[in-house]
C-alpha cells in the first residue's frame, strides 16, 4: 500500500489524520461553510509493523561491509574509528532523512518518483541506473561470498560444508554452483513469494537476530582475551599518524577518507526507504523516522562492536575479511577446540543466512527500479506472472555471472562505488539545494555532495591499487 493524497492545491506537509476525518469528507455532515477547506492527505500505509521496518532496515544495511570495519578500525586506531562511525552515521541519518520527509510531503510512491518530479525523467533515469548498478554489483558479490563461505575455492575447497563432511574433492553435488542454487532456492525462493516487505519482514527478524549471533560471539571472545592480558599486542587506541598513509598530510586524510568511505557503505539503506516506509501501518515521515533512528541505532552499535572486538583480537594482521581471521586455530587460543570449531561454523551460519535474506531486500531495490526505469510504471502493477518472471530472471542473472563471469564483479564494484554515492548523498543534497533558498541548509548539502566525491575518488582509487574490500 502507498501514501494516497487526493488533488489539492500544495500545502505544508500535515500530520496523520485522527478521529472520524478521512480524505473524502469534512468533520461533519452538517458543516457546509463555503467554500470548503481543502482536502487533507489520507496517509494509508500496509500491514508492518514498526519492529518489522526496523528489521527490513536493519537486513538491508548490514551485509558483507561489516567484515571489512575492523580492518578500517586498524587504521585509525580504535578512538578515532569510533568517532569517524558516528559521523559516518550521523551523515546517513541526514541524507536518508531527507529523502523520507520529501517523500512524505510530496507523496511520492518510489525514490525515483520524488526525483522525477523535481529533475524530470533524466533524472530519475540517473538515479534508478545508480541504484541497478550498485545493488545488481552487491547482489552478485553476495553470491561470491556465499560460495566462498560453503564451499571455498580450487584446490582446496576449505569452505563449511567440505570441512564438515571431509569432501575436498569437489563432487558436483557439493560444488560452488551446486551449493548455491540450492542455498537459493530453499532460502532466498521462499522470502520472494511475498509482494509486500511485511511478509519479508518475518524473515528480516530472524536476519538480525543472524546479526546479532555474529557480533556476540566475536564480544565474547575479545572480553575474556582483554581480562587476561592476551589481546593483539599491537592493538592501538589512539591515532598512530606515522602508521597512516606514509605519515604525510595527504596520506593521512586519504587513509581517513578510505574509512568513511568504508562505513558509509556499510549504512547505505537509502534504495529500500520508501517501500519500507509505505509498507508500515503508519506510514507518516514521524513514524518512519522514529523507524530510521532505531535501525541506524542497531546498525551502528554492531559495526562498532565488530570493528573494536575484531580489531582487538587480531591487531596489525587484522584481514580485510575479518572472517578469514577467525579460523579454528585462531580461536583455539580463547576457548577449548570443541567449542572453537562451534564459534567458527556458527558465525558463518550466521553471516550466509543473514546474507541470503539481504539479497532478498536487494532483490526488492533492483526489481522496483528496473521496472519503473524500462516500463514508467510501479512495479506493483505488475501482473503475478510478470513481478515472478522478472524476480527469477533476476536471481538467475546474479547467480548465472557470479558462476560463470566471476570476474566482472570487480568492475561493478568498481563502478558501484561511485553509484552507491550518487544515490546516497548526490540526490539528497540535491533535492536540499533545489527546496531549500536559505544558506544553512545550501552550504549542507554542498558540504554533502564534497564528501560524497571524495569518498567516491577515494573508493575507484583503492580498487584500482587492489586495496578494496
Amino acid at each position: 500500500m502507498r501514501i494516497v493524497v487526493e488533488d489539492a492545491p500544495p500545502q505544508p506537509l500535515q500530520e496523520p489524520l485522527l478521529g472520524g476525518r478521512d480524505g473524502g469528507g469534512g468533520e461533519g455532515a452538517g458543516e457546509a461553510a463555503p467554500p470548503p477547506p481543502p482536502p487533507q492527505p489520507a496517509l494509508r500505509g500496509g500491514t508492518c509493523s514498526t519492529a518489522g521496518g526496523v528489521s527490513n532496515l536493519v537486513t538491508t544495511a548490514v551485509g558483507a561491509g561489516m567484515v571489512a570495519l575492523p580492518r578500517a578500525v586498524s587504521e585509525t586506531g580504535i578512538l578515532l574509528g569510533m568517532l569517524l562511525f558516528l559521523g559516518t552515521a550521523a551523515l546517513t541519518l541526514c541524507s536518508t532523512s531527507i529523502i523520507v520527509r520529501y517523500a512524505s510531503r510530496f507523496d511520492t510512491k518510489s525514490y525515483g518518483d520524488l526525483v522525477r518530479l523535481h529533475f524530470g525523467r533524466g533524472g530519475a533515469a540517473l538515479l534508478q541506473t545508480a541504484i541497478v548498478t550498485h545493488v545488481g554489483g552487491v547482489m552478485i558479490g553476495y553470491c561470491v561470498i556465499v560460495s566462498d563461505v560453503l564451499v571455498g575455492s580450487a584446490p582446496g575447497f576449505r569452505g563449511v560444508l567440505p570441512t564438515l563432511l571431509g569432501r575436498h574433492d569437489n563432487p558436483w553435488w557439493l560444488s560452488r554452483p551446486a551449493v548455491l542454487a540450492a542455498a537459493l532456492c530453499s532460502v532466498v525462493g521462499p522470502l520472494l513469494v511475498p509482494r509486500s516487505l511485511a511478509g519479508v519482514a518475518r524473515f528480516s527478524r530472524f536476519g538480525v537476530a543472524c546479526v546479532l549471533g555474529l557480533a556476540a560471539p566475536i564480544c565474547l571472545l575479545a572480553g575474556p582475551a582483554a581480562v587476561e592480558g592476551r589481546l593483539a599486542p599491537d592493538v592501538r587506541l589512539l591515532l598512530d599518524a606515522s602508521a597512516m598513509g606514509g605519515g604525510t598530510p595527504l596520506g593521512i586524510a586519504t587513509s581517513i577518507l578510505a574509512v568513511v568511505s568504508v562505513s558509509c557503505l556499510a549504512f547505505t539503506c537509502h534504495f529500500n526507504l520508501v517501500p519500507v516506509q509505505c509498507s508500515l501501518k503508519d506510514p507518516s515521515s514521524t513514524h518512519m523516522l522514529r523507524v530510521l533512528q532505531a535501525a541506524l541505532a542497531i546498525c551502528a552499535l554492531v559495526y562498532a562492536t565488530v570493528a573494536v572486538c575484531g580489531y582487538a583480537l587480531f591487531g596489525s594482521e587484522t584481514d580485510s575479511d575479518v572472517l578469514k581471521n577467525l579460523t579454528a586455530a585462531a580461536v583455539q587460543r580463547y576457548v577449548p577446540p570443541a567449542v572453537a570449531a562451534t564459534i567458527v561454523y556458527g558465525i558463518a551460519a550466521a553471516f550466509t543466512f543473514n546474507l541470503l535474506v539481504n539479497f532478498v531486500l536487494k532483490v526488492w531495490a533492483v526489481r522496483e527500479n528496473l521496472v519503473e526505469l524500462a516500463l514508467g510504471t510501479a512495479v506493483q502493477r505488475l501482473s503475478s506472472p510478470a513481478f515472478y518472471g522478472l524476480t527469477a530472471l533476476l536471481v538467475a542473472a546474479a547467480f548465472g555471472i557470479s558462476i560463470f563471469v566471476p570476474s566482472i564483479y570487480a568492475l561493478l564494484a568498481l563502478v558501484g562505488s561511485t553509484a552507491c554515492v550518487t544515490f546516497s548523498y548526490f540526490f539528497p543534497a540535491a533535492l536540499l539545494w533545489r527546496l531549500h533558498k536559505h544558506p544553512g541548509p545550501r552550504a549542507g548539502a554542498a558540504s554533502m555532495v564534497a564528501l560524497g566525491a571524495a569518498m567516491a575518488a577515494i573508493a575507484v582509487y583503492d580498487r584500482l591499487h587492489g586495496r578494496g574490500e
